[in-house]
């Protein structure tokens, strides 16, 4: 049981590459936070994957790195991004996924750790894994294609071909249809058919299923025809269901200043602010409250600013999500400070990005390239000059392949999850591990070391430069002297032998 547990938490650390049990225990409580579903299903399929890799394993050091549960924690959580699937289908394939990992590929990592690859996995499992089981519930009518390809043309606002996704969605539980006619909805409704986007989530609220969304877009398109009391009590229905729902917060403040109520309309429009601390449309309102003064135009700026820098996915970003990302933040401190500041630059850079090509601000996109600076950035290269070169130049090349990526893989609907990261860590590998046979500068960090911290690396390096430094100035002296030997593991505390023979 000891073992089980800390394989899991190690598996828990590893989503953000740092092999400590801490870390783990950080990321978990940041997953509770998001989502209490999603992170006992993750949970247990992290558990599950670490029983049955520790009864097919033969030797327990392909396991004790946590990167065996990592895959199994994050095929649990997938099912956040399809609330639609039934409990039992999501527990079932997260069952049958972990099983199948399991057997297919525990062999196939104890191979490469025999031979000494240089290459790891890593969460390659989890997308085969996770393909698998989206293409299995598909074929097996649990789960329509058409409907992940409907959201995923309403979030980049083709409403049109959205709306074609969802009147040819064919769904086989209530829960996919009030999804499937919350989709349809908001299509209408940002084509300005308030009329027939009333009629879809009328359809949802007869499905007796409790959808906050349904009741948010139903409130905004009575509140579009000028029907405020209708729209409150809506958006009133839908925080009831959700308090964390910005939206209908916001709507309820855009209510209460329509009936001559701004000190309710503050109330709501601060309360549509702590839930969503980036939602341009909450500061708006609240500016229009007040009536003038500093305050007033310090929430006119933040406004603006935040309309004309930040995406509109990224004004929705509630605050469980930045309360989810401060608890990764601390797990990654706690393991390396170094590593950090690497994720702080990595975030800072899509934040940046996102003024350039929008798909830096897409949340997915960004924990790609967070994780693959936190891999490269001092765990399997050498963190200099030439590494931070070319992971900007990797960011770079993902993000204009990552759309082309996204809409070859829509088709199927399946969607690029990890493996751009994954892609882009085993390319930079390889590529330096050229480079290290061409008999060039070695930025490669030797494989047993992935497991230590950048400190540790850091320190190991500082040290051999010393003791290479003495031997250069031995050699001259006597050049008959043997060199000196450092240890090439980390696991063990690092020691340079420095004695010389002085016979």
């Amino acid at each position: 049981m000891k073992r089980l547990l800390d394989h899991t938490l190690r598996g828990y650390g590893q989503m953000l590459v740092a092999n400590s049990r801490i870390t783990g225990v950080c990321v978990l409580i940041g997953l509770l936070v998001l989502s209490v579903e999603a992170a006992l299903m993750s949970l247990g399929g992290a558990l599950l994957i670490t029983a049955l890799a520790q009864w097919r394993a033969q030797d327990d050091s392909v396991l004790k790195t946590g990167l065996f549960s990592v895959n199994g924690a994050l095929l649990g959580a997938l099912w956040y991004l399809f609330p639609q699937v039934p409990l039992w289908a999501q527990a079932l394939a997260t069952a049958l996924g972990c099983a199948g990992m399991a057997f297919f590929f525990v062999p196939v990592t104890e191979r490469m750790h025999e031979r000494k690859s240089p290459y790891v996995l890593f969460s390659l499992p989890y997308v085969a894994a996770a393909w698998a089981a989206l293409t299995a519930l598909i074929f097996f009518g649990v789960h329509d294609a058409e409907l992940t390809r409907g959201w995923r043309a309403l979030l980049t606002n083709r409403f049109e071909k959205a709306e074609k996704h969802f009147l040819n969605t064919e769904v086989s539980t209530d829960m996919a249809e009030a999804y499937r006619c919350a989709g349809l909805g908001w299509s209408l409704y940002r084509r300005g058919d308030q009329t027939g986007a009333q009629t879809a989530f009328s359809r949802v609220l007869s499905l007796k299923i409790g959808v906050a969304d349904a009741y948010d877009g139903l409130g905004w398109s009575r509140f579009r025809q000028g029907r405020y009391d209708d729209a409150a009590l809506a958006f009133r229905r839908a925080v009831a269901l959700d308090s964390f729902f910005a939206d209908s917060w916001d709507g309820l403040g855009w209510c209460a200043l329509q009936a001559g109520h701004p000190d309710e309309a503050r109330h709501h429009f601060t309360t549509a602010a702590l839930c969503a601390p980036l939602f341009a449309d909450a500061f708006t309102g609240f500016a229009a409250t007040l009536s003038g003064g500093r305050a007033q135009a310090y929430a006119k700026s933040w406004s603006e600013f935040l309309s004309n820098h930040l995406s509109l996915t990224a004004q929705f970003t509630s605050t469980r999500v930045l309360l989810c990302w401060v608890w990764f933040f601390i797990g990654i401190l706690w393991h390396s400070r170094t590593s950090a500041l690497v994720a702080l630059t990595a975030l800072l850079i899509c934040v940046a990005g996102s003024w350039w090509k929008p798909v830096f601000g897409d949340p997915a996109f960004a924990m790609n390239v967070i994780v693959l600076a936190l891999a490269l950035g001092g765990h399997y290269l050498r963190l200099n000059v030439k590494t931070v070169v070319w992971m900007l130049l990797v960011t770079l090349a993902m993000a204009l392949l990552w759309e082309p990526l996204s809409e070859a893989l829509l088709r199927l609907a399946l969607l690029p999850l990890c493996l751009p990261f994954n892609f882009a860590l085993l390319g930079s590998i390889a590529f330096f591990g050229w480079l290290h046979r061409r008999g060039l500068r070695d930025e490669l960090i030797p494989m047993d070391w992935t497991s230590s911290t950048p400190e540790h690396i850091r320190v190991f390096t500082a040290q051999k430069e010393v003791a290479d430094g003495c031997w250069d100035k031995l050699k001259k002296a006597d050049p008959e002297q043997p060199q000196p030997q450092t240890e090439r593991s980390l696991q063990l505390p690092a020691k340079v032998n420095l004695k010389v023979n002085a016979e």
